[in-house]
């Protein structure tokens, strides 16, 4: 690739990727500041709480979507270091999330011009067209928008690169060190090969335990493979890489069910794979082309990276099949490999179907860019009409940040669901409710909430005062989010600790046996 065409290609996707967040900081005001996250807020708001943790100056995670916190384990230490950096640094978490994504992303993409320049070695035009396909790209899942739904290559993203870049740092990480991982030579013991494979192991283990399971059975698979077709190797590799993340994998998986917290949110957090007709449109056209080439594939597996390739792409779809609750863990990544064996299988399908590769590369480029295309505009629509999922309201924040100061910080704080999203992001402070999936027993918690805030006379004291003591609450929040569930009679002639643009908290520690 032409150092021209280069860095015109990294200036694009890093553009396309920074554009939500570049609109977000344009849009701040004084009622509004952005929050720094862009794809799925929902889940993008619980790496900012996990932050939170290390800006407290803590290594240890706790749920912070849940009352009962539970014992620290030593979880997402990514995301713990990077709040104690952001503390140390006095950088701003917003603008510090937003950075380790695009740095991340950044990674990522360098690594996908590695790949791309190693399999199309003799055609750079291929090269370059696969780095975009691969880093950019998205599926056929556009096609469902006509019936109302949307395709996994939308919300699926540690499957796609660009769509990784979006969501947050860990994705596009995980995934830059599997594919530099498949692209490391086979060289037996060789210290600088060993020891990539020992820090990448370690640093995979840590960034996506599955992504590490996937790849360490990819390079064994290839290495059976190679044993298999007389191929002379070394399964050294093999080991240095196992050896170097199985003990954190052992421990992560040790962790999430040692405590009865950590054991309940692990059980309730349900990840399944998509139908098999929206993967197949996910991974379309390349899928198609795979199937219809697939000799020609299988002729090419003396290429090692290409051997790879193909066996990621078969374990990455068999690994979803698994019946577990986090089966759709194992796509990550799986658009690469299938970007790419399908730019391969291209020629040969358009020789089969009598079109000419030009035209074929340009329909298929076409198909795959209208996704991604659609989420970036999106994204950037909603966070410049200032949607109420991608900032904080000055009233919401300002409370929060008081609340914050008193006493350890800690303390269990009401608040709507909305409301409850953010305050983790933002503090230490507990809450009763405020994820779907983070929150343990997140319905019953819900509908706590709910009975709360409603509408009732004075005879819904008692059901109020029976809420908040045996949750042990002790400050309530009464804002926009709140008056919109209703009002309660306890906070009725009561007078707030602190108010700040119609945003009130109430100290109900008296209340408490």
């Amino acid at each position: 690739m032409k150092n021209r065409n280069f860095y015109l290609l990294f200036a694009l996707l890093l553009m396309a990727c920074s554009l939500p967040s570049i609109t977000g900081f344009l849009n701040q005001d004084a009622a509004l500041s952005y929050s720094g996250v862009v794809f799925n807020p929902i889940d993008g708001y619980t790496y900012l709480a996990k932050m939170q943790i290390g800006k407290s100056g803590e290594w240890l995670f706790t749920l912070p979507y849940t009352p009962l916190a539970g014992e620290g384990r030593l979880l997402y230490p990514f995301y713990i270091a990077a709040g104690h950096s952001l503390r140390l640094l006095g950088v701003d978490q917003a603008v510090g999330f937003t950075l380790l994504r695009l740095v991340s992303y950044f990674l990522l993409v360098l690594s996908i011009v590695r790949l791309t320049s190693s399999v199309f070695s003799e055609n750079q035009n291929t090269a370059s067209l696969g780095t975009i396909l691969a880093a950019f790209g998205g599926g056929l899942g556009w096609v469902m928008l006509p019936f109302g739904k949307f395709g996994a290559d939308f919300w699926i993203s540690e499957a796609f690169p660009f769509l990784s870049g979006l969501a947050n740092p860990h994705f596009p990480l995980a995934l830059c060190l599997m594919t530099v991982i498949i692209l490391i030579p086979n060289t037996g013991i060789r210290n600088w090969t060993s020891l990539i494979l020992i820090l990448t192991g370690i640093g995979l283990s840590v960034l996506s335990p599955f992504g590490f399971i996937l790849t360490a059975s990819i390079l064994a698979g290839s290495w059976i493979w190679e044993k298999a077709d007389g191929i002379n190797t070394s399964i050294w590799p093999v080991i240095f890489f196992v050896i170097s993340g199985v003990p954190y994998c052992v421990y992560q998986y040790w962790a999430v069910h040692s405590t009865p917290q950590l054991a309940a949110w692990t059980a309730q957090n349900l990840t399944p794979s998509p139908a098999a007709w929206d993967v197949f449109l996910t991974f379309s056209p390349w899928i198609g082309l795979i199937v219809v080439s697939w000799k020609e594939i299988f002729r090419l597996r003396k290429l090692r990276t290409v051997r790879h390739l193909v066996v990621w792409v078969i374990l990455g779809l068999v690994f979803t099949l698994i019946p577990f609750n986090l089966q759709r863990r194992f796509m990550i990544g799986l658009s690469i490999p299938f970007t790419v064996l399908g730019l391969l299988a291209l020629p040969f399908a358009a020789k089969k179907i009598r079109i000419s590769i030009a035209k074929m590369q340009t329909i298929c480029t076409s198909l795959v860019l209208i996704t991604p295309i659609l989420l970036v505009v999106m994204t950037t629509m909603a966070i410049a009409t200032h949607n109420d999922m991608y900032y904080y309201k000055k009233g919401e924040k300002d409370v929060i940040l008081w609340l914050s100061q008193q006493g350890d910080g800690r303390h269990l704080t009401m608040a709507s669901g909305e409301t409850g999203l953010l305050i983790p992001s933002l503090s230490r402070l507990r809450i009763v409710y405020g994820h779907p999936f983070e929150t343990v027993n997140a319905e019953k918690a819900l509908n706590t909430v709910e009975i709360f805030y409603e509408d009732k006379d004075m005879i819904g004291l008692e059901s109020e005062l029976s809420i908040i003591q045996e949750n042990q609450v002790e400050w309530v929040m009464y804002g926009a989010n709140e008056k919109e569930l209703g009002s309660p009679a306890i906070l009725k002639g009561q007078e707030p600790a602190f108010e700040s643009n119609e945003v009130k908290v109430y100290d109900v520690r008296d209340l408490l046996p």
